[in-house]
């Protein structure tokens, strides 16, 4: 399995920078790699709902009082986004069919339909990170920072070396010739982006229901 050297070495070859052999190196790449990785790592981690990634968790209530709101839940400390909150009391997965994919703003994010969808708002109270929700006994869908590369599927590992190459290629190479590979690099993080999002999304189960609306134009 690739660790994280190994995913630095594939983004330094992608635009021809030669290698590594440690993040701790005095080198230019050594240390341009140890400053874009991680943050690019969780830039990747957010942009989709990984299998790998995923943690469901149910809140804790805090005593923090904010106004309009019944509730407000921790933070989790190991999320790294939201994905969609769920009613304790409900089964796991039901309205699963009706989840929405999604390309654009929210890259291949679930989320449940408006009849199910759990309204909150996150917010930042006197330094304390809270989510604001007005139902009881709420569960977390969410992403989680991953930082063990053994979890990765090599579809993931190449999006993160050309997302990777992509930022390091200008203060790496120079300007004028890292501004095209730069280009190239985005170009080619956006292919294996959506291949991987595409490849994931496959190790799931969903029981595929009709719409209520479906079903009121068919009878």
């Amino acid at each position: 399995m690739a660790s994280e050297v190994d995913i630095c070495n594939l983004a330094l070859s992608n635009i021809r920078a030669g290698s590594i052999n440690s993040l701790t190196q005095s080198t230019l790449q050594a240390q341009i790699c140890r400053l874009k990785y991680p943050i690019l790592r969780e830039q990747l981690l957010r942009d989709a709902p990984w299998q790998f990634a995923r943690k469901l968790e149910a809140l804790a209530v805090t005593t923090i009082d904010l106004f309009n709101w019944s509730y407000a839940y921790a933070y989790p400390s190991d999320c790294l986004k939201i994905r969609v909150l769920i009613l304790n009391y409900e089964q796991y997965g039901q309205g699963d069919a009706n989840r929405t994919t999604l390309y654009r703003d929210e890259i291949y994010q679930l989320q449940p339909d408006a009849d199910t969808q759990i309204k909150y708002r996150v917010f930042n109270q006197d330094g304390t990170k809270v989510i604001a929700a007005n139902e009881p006994d709420l569960r977390a869908e969410y992403t989680v920072s991953v930082t063990d590369p053994n979890l990765f599927d090599s579809l993931f590992v190449q999006t993160l070396s050309h997302l990777l190459a992509s930022e390091i290629a200008i203060p790496i190479v120079g300007t004028e010739k890292g501004r095209q590979l730069r280009s190239d690099e985005l170009q080619i993080y956006d292919t294996y982006l959506k291949a991987a999002i595409s490849a994931d999304s496959d190790e799931q189960y969903e029981v595929q229901t009709e719409s209520d609306f479906i079903k009121v134009r068919s009878s």
